[in-house]
C-alpha cells in the first residue's frame, strides 16, 4: 500500500523560487503546510502554490498541518533546532545544507537520526543526483581514471560582487553566511562522494566587502562571512584537492576537474561531462543520457541545481511511498556531520593559518 507524502516546508526562499516550481511535479507529495519569520511573504507563497497553511511558526505547521516530511530550507542557525523538532514530530527530515552551524550541531542532527533509525534524514545535496557526475563517480570507481592524484573544485560567480547587495544572513557568519558554508558545503561533499574520507584541511576565507547596508534600518553593518574561500584538502586516499569558492567574479564558472594516472574527467555545470586519454585525443565529450525535459517545459529555473533538486524529491517520494527510510545515492545526516566537520577544520585554519586533521569521532 502506496503511503502519502504530506510535506511541510520551513522558510521562503530557495522554497518559493526552486523547490515548489520542481514538487509540482512529484505527484506523491502534497505540500500542507509553510512557514517562515515574514508572515505576509510566507501568505504570499502559500496562496500562488495552493498550500492550505501558513505561518511564521514552524511549531503551528508540525502540530497543524499534519505532514510526515519536512523540508528544513532555513538560514543554517536554525538547521539544528527545526530538524530535530522535525524529527520528534514524527517526520522525515531533508535539511538543506550546510548542515548546521558547527560540527557539535551536526553531531545533535546525526545522533537524533541514528535515534529514529525509521526515519529518511538526508541532506540537499541534490548534484548528486546529476547524470554527469554519477556517470563520473562510476568512471572513477571503475579505475578508468587510474589512481587519481588531484582533483580541483571551482565556482566563481557575480553574486556578491555587487556592493550595493544588501546585508543580510549571507553577510552574517553567526547566522551561517557565507560562501565557504553554503557553496563550499557542495564541494567537499562532491570531493567526499567522489574520492572518498578527508584527512586533512587547510584553507583561508576573506571578507572583501566589509560592509554592507541593512534594507531595514538603512544604515551600513559589518559583515563578518566570506565573500571569498580556498582550500587544499588531503584525501585518505592520496589524492590532493583544492577547492575555490569566489563570489565577487565578473562571470559565473562552475567545474570540477579530477586527474588520474591513466585519464582525467572535467565536468562544467550545464555542459558536458569531458574525459581526457591523451594528448592526440584531447578532450573527448562522454554522452550521458538526460531523461528529464528541458526546464522551460517543466516551468522550473533552467540550472542544474533545480533539475537536481527534482530528482531527488522523485527518489525521496519514492523511497517513502514504499514504507522505506533509506535512500543511499543521497546525501545522510552523517554524510552532513563528516562535510560539516571539513568546513570547520577549513574555518579554524583560515584563523590559525596551519593544517587541521578531520577526526571522525562519531559513527553512531
Amino acid at each position: 500500500m502506496s503511503i502519502p507524502v504530506r510535506l511541510a516546508i520551513f522558510g521562503n526562499g530557495f522554497a518559493r523560487t526552486t523547490a515548489l516550481p520542481c514538487l509540482r511535479h512529484v505527484p506523491e507529495i502534497e505540500v500542507v503546510g509553510i512557514a517562515s519569520p515574514n508572515r505576509a511573504r510566507v501568505e504570499e507563497t502559500a496562496r500562488q502554490f495552493g498550500i492550505p497553511q501558513a505561518s511564521d511558526d514552524y511549531r503551528q505547521i508540525l502540530r497543524d498541518a499534519a505532514p510526515n516530511l519536512a523540508f528544513v530550507a532555513t538560514p543554517p542557525h536554525r538547521h539544528l533546532e527545526q530538524s530535530i523538532d522535525a524529527l520528534k514530530a514524527g517526520c522525515h527530515v531533508i535539511c538543506e545544507k550546510p548542515t548546521a552551524m558547527s560540527g557539535g550541531e551536526s553531531r545533535a542532527m546525526l545522533e537524533a537520526a541514528v535515534a529514529h533509525p525509521d526515519r529518511l534524514t538526508l541532506i540537499d545535496h541534490e548534484l548528486r543526483f546529476d547524470p554527469r557526475r554519477r556517470h563520473l563517480r562510476n568512471l572513477i570507481a571503475a579505475g578508468e581514471l587510474g589512481e587519481i592524484w588531484r582533483a580541483e573544485y571551482t565556482l566563481s560567480s557575480p553574486y556578491r560582487r555587487d556592493p550595493e547587495n544588501p546585508w543580510g544572513w549571507w553577510s552574517d557568519r553567526h547566522q551561517g553566511g557565507g560562501a565557504w558554508g553554503a557553496i563550499g558545503s557542495h564541494a567537499v561533499d562532491t570531493l567526499r562522494w567522489l574520492l572518498g574520507e578527508v584527512d586533512a584541511a587547510r584553507g583561508a576565507l576573506h571578507v572583501l566587502h566589509r560592509e554592507r547596508r541593512d534594507p531595514e534600518s538603512g544604515e551600513m553593518r559589518l559583515v563578518t562571512a566570506d565573500d571569498l574561500a580556498t582550500a587544499s584538502l588531503k584525501m585518505r586516499s592520496g589524492a590532493l584537492a583544492e577547492v575555490s569558492i569566489s563570489l565577487i567574479e565578473v562571470e559565473r564558472r562552475h567545474e570540477i576537474v579530477i586527474n588520474g594516472s591513466r585519464a582525467a574527467a572535467r565536468w562544467r555545470e550545464q555542459g558536458p561531462l569531458e574525459l581526457w586519454r591523451s594528448r592526440e585525443r584531447g578532450w573527448e565529450t562522454i554522452e550521458v543520457p538526460d531523461e528529464l525535459p528541458p526546464s522551460g517545459e517543466l516551468g522550473i529555473p533552467d540550472t542544474d541545481w533545480a533539475r537536481c533538486f527534482l530528482r531527488l524529491m522523485r527518489a525521496a517520494a519514492k523511497t517513502l511511498t514504499a514504507g522505506e527510510a533509506q535512500l543511499p545515492e543521497a546525501a545522510s545526516f552523517r554524510d552532513g556531520h563528516r562535510n560539516q566537520l571539513v568546513l570547520d577544520a577549513v574555518y579554524r585554519s583560515s584563523e590559525e593559518a596551519r593544517w587541521r586533521g578531520i577526526e571522525l569521532e562519531f559513527e553512531g
